[in-house]
Order: C-alpha cells, then structure tokens, then sequence
C-alpha cells in the first residue's frame, strides 16, 4: 500500500483501513512456457484509509496492482 497524502508535512503519518470490499470473480491462473501468470486477478479492492496523525480518510481501489486514492471531504 503506498502513502495516499505523500505530500504531507508530518512525520508521523501512520495509517489504518477501515473498511474493506472486494469483487468476487475467479480468474483462472493461465500461465505462459515462463512460468508468468497471462490471467491475472482482476478484481477491485475497495476500502477506507484512516491518518491516525491528522485525521484525513481516503477511499482508496486497488485493481491489478494499481491503487487509487481519493480523499472524502
């Protein structure tokens, strides 16, 4: 998981998740002469990311080893 707010001051920044969902489809691993999965997983992760230092929330999706966040308001 990387740092939703990398440009904040703080230096005690720590993070929890609050609430996790994940889409539930099976993606049968396919794997090339290599060994490398050609079919990765490709459901999304859905969740809450608490700052314990400054109080912001972010909901942040993972999806392929690509996460997203977005702060609530």
């Amino acid at each position: 998981m990387t740092d939703p707010n990398p440009q904040c001051p703080r230096e005690d920044c720590k993070f929890t998740v609050l609430d996790s969902t994940r889409t539930c489809m099976y993606f049968q691993p396919i794997y090339d002469k290599n060994g490398v999965n050609i079919n990765p997983d490709a459901n999304t992760t859905t969740f809450k990311l608490n700052c314990l230092s400054c109080g912001k929330v972010w909901i942040g999706k993972s999806r392929l080893d690509v996460t997203t966040y977005e702060e609530m308001k």
